[in-house]
């Protein structure tokens, strides 16, 4: 049954890439590795077909994965491409309005294609294709590329095997499976250059980031007998470090690391006044989403987030109560 539904998606998907020549590759707002690393190994297996592609971003690509940007460039809203889109794939991204406002250069009569392995996803597009049980984005354009006979070249494969690493967590997370480390493996063996990727989105950090991690260290606080971490990053904070925040992504994975702690929670201010991104992470089987949806986000069961308005103090204690009913 499986490999029936992956066919049937396939052959819509292949279907639309042959009829159609414009195509513009998207991905949620403030993108992460997932996001980026499966926009870009689509975008070199459409443009070796002989299509006309770009990618476009809502927001500016991490630091970290520049150097997997094709030459071309990527987009950033308000950019656009000038070429009349004919078909949008979107990618790892649970709903429309995670895009940003890259959907305002959506043209009304375009097919969205739209990829994703998100239990959040709300079935947006023309095509829908979302793979709940794999541990990334990556790994079902994997699937695709595979099964469309495309070729893995270098390029495509490193940028997939950053989606995969990062959506792991370096293959530590629990959505990293038996699949997940066989198409790592099948990513090496097609050229992926992990070395490179482990240097650059692991092992070159910037001093002023060195100095903002300290920073946030000095915030970590518990809850509730000590299950629940919190950290913050507040607008002075990334102002003195002089850190975008898209370079941010990795903090919220420092809370709940801490012995003992069920849920880490992450909460930087925002550039628009008086709101807060909240960034959720769990283990021991809680699930962070159901609470997330809660305020009008989501994501996965263990890596979840939403933006709530307030200041950051009142967040923190709205959020810490939310999560301390959930765990009682």
């Amino acid at each position: 049954m499986k490999d029936i539904a992956v066919k049937m998606h396939v052959d819509n998907i292949h279907s639309i890439i042959k009829r159609y020549q414009r195509f513009l590759i998207t991905t949620h707002v403030r993108a992460d590795g997932d996001g980026i690393g499966s926009e870009i190994a689509l975008y070199y297996a459409l443009v070796g077909m002989g299509k006309n592609v770009c990618i476009a971003n809502d927001s500016p690509t991490p630091q970290v994965y520049k150097f997997i940007v094709p030459p071309e460039g990527i987009y950033v809203y308000p950019q656009s491409p000038k070429d009349c889109t004919e078909v949008v794939f979107a990618l790892d991204s649970p709903n429309l309005e995670r895009l940003g406002k890259v959907r305002e250069t959506i043209p009304e009569d375009a097919k969205i294609i739209n990829i994703d392995h998100h239990v959040s996803n709300e079935y947006f597009g023309t095509v829908n294709w979302v793979v709940e049980d794999m541990c990334a984005t990556g790994e079902v354009i994997l699937t695709l590329l595979k099964s469309m006979d495309v070729a893995i070249t270098p390029d495509i494969a490193t940028a997939l095997y950053v989606a995969i690493v990062t959506d792991t967590g370096r293959f530590t997370h629990s959505n990293t499976t038996s699949e997940a480390l066989r198409a790592a493996a099948f990513l090496i063996e097609h050229g992926a250059r992990h070395e490179e990727i482990s240097k650059n989105v692991y092992n070159t950090n910037p001093y002023n980031l060195i100095q903002l991690n300290a920073q946030a260290l000095s915030t970590v606080t518990l809850h509730a007998g000590k299950r629940i971490a919190t950290i913050w990053l507040t607008k002075a904070m990334l102002e003195k470090a002089n850190v975008n925040p898209i370079d941010t992504q990795e903090f919220a994975d420092i809370p709940v690391s801490i012995e003992g702690v069920t849920v880490g929670v992450l909460l930087r201010e925002m550039t628009k006044p008086d709101w807060v991104k909240v960034s959720l992470r769990s283990r021991n089987g809680f699930n962070v989403n159901d609470v997330a949806k809660k305020f009008g986000g989501g994501g996965h069961k263990y890596a979840a987030g939403c933006e709530i308005q307030g200041s950051i103090d009142a967040v923190q204690q709205c959020i810490v109560g939310e999560l301390e009913k959930a765990l009682s």
